[in-house]
């Protein structure tokens, strides 16, 4: 499952997630764009979690998508600033980003 992004059909702006109006021109109608890939732009790995086991941590990252905004993503494997990585949705519907 892809990731969806939402331009503004009146001034172009582009935003994740969706938002009722457009906060660059007020504009209320949007088209979906498909966010398939971006690149690393920062990571850490969560290691304490209220509420879950101490089964180690979730590694996470900033990635600037293709279609330009900003997601935080879990990551399938260690990645470093810079690395292009693939976006998908889990069965839980959480952001996945996966090493090329």
């Amino acid at each position: 499952m892809s990731i969806k992004v939402f331009r503004c059909t009146q001034c172009g702006a582009t935003l994740f997630p969706a938002r009722y109006l457009c906060p660059s021109c007020g504009g209320a109608e949007w088209s979906a764009l498909d966010a398939e890939s971006g690149t690393v732009t920062a990571a850490t790995v969560v290691r304490y979690r209220v509420g879950a086991d101490s089964s180690g941590g979730v590694p996470l990252a900033s990635v600037a998508t293709q279609a330009g905004p900003i997601v935080v993503a879990r990551l399938d494997s260690p990645a470093e600033i810079g690395d292009t990585v693939n976006l998908a949705l889990d069965a839980q519907h959480r952001i996945v980003a996966r090493r090329d």
